[in-house]
């Protein structure tokens, strides 16, 4: 006859409860949830060792990529961020960079941002930091960094005026051996980037397909950018900030 298992409910004060290797019971299950959950609320996060990237939802990182910008381009920041507005009892890095309707500065932020592959975006940001009252000192540091700051604050340049990105790569193997090559490859990074290009406000045009002038200014004379007279910020490489 075949021997019947063993009782598992023995009420004896010394009894010992068993139970097979298989079984697993609701009190282990949430013994080892708990302890789960509380080693991962206390374990260190990957990568916390190491300083943030630049982050376009950080005021101060937006006001330095706009003064560093400001300086590169020769315009003044409210040329770039529209709705800038400066109080002059904070920090520069203190102010709110706006939003404005089209907001171009945080796609330029963010295509820059995912296409630096040698993170030397952070150099330039705080770059701009350490020299924030200054545009001259920050085109002097600039010029005074590694070539792969530097050529990224070319990119910088020509995808505000230009709206399109040149891979620093390129420009750097341009430079390096000037007339080999016959284009350098670039993309336009958005409509709203075509639209939106320093060239067409300074030349004062238009890109094909798109005007925001006044029916007929074809029969005004444009301005000169370049004329104090005309109080005009562009073109304009001033040793304060904005």
């Amino acid at each position: 006859m075949r021997e019947l298992p063993k009782q598992r409910h023995d009420d004896r004060s010394d009894a010992t409860r068993l139970e097979p290797e298989s079984f697993v019971s609701r009190r282990r299950m949430l013994a080892g949830t708990v302890a789960t959950t509380a080693a991962a609320a206390v374990a260190p996060i990957a990568g916390a060792a190491y300083a943030a990237g630049p982050d376009v939802s950080s005021p101060q990182d937006m006001m330095a990529f706009l003064l560093l910008s400001a300086a590169l381009a020769g315009v003044h920041v409210v040329n770039l961020a529209p709705e800038f507005s400066q109080d002059i009892k904070k920090d520069i890095l203190d102010q709110d960079p706006g939003v404005d309707p089209i907001n171009v500065k945080n796609d330029y932020f963010r295509w820059i941002n995912a296409h630096d592959s040698t993170s030397s975006f952070g150099k330039l940001l705080q770059i701009a930091k350490d020299n924030r009252q200054s545009g001259i000192n920050i085109i002097a540091a600039v010029n005074a960094s590694d070539d792969s700051a530097k050529f990224l604050a070319r990119s910088i340049v020509l995808l505000w005026y230009l709206g399109s990105w040149y891979e620093p790569a390129d420009l750097k193997a341009n430079a390096a051996t000037p007339g080999t090559r016959a284009v350098t490859p670039s993309v336009v990074v958005s409509s709203k980037a075509y639209t939106q290009g320093l060239v067409w406000q300074i030349v004062g045009a238009h890109p094909m397909g798109y005007s925001n002038l006044q029916f007929g200014y074809w029969s005004r004379d444009p301005n000169d950018p370049n004329d104090a007279v005309q109080n005009s910020n562009f073109g304009v490489i001033t040793a304060t900030i904005p």
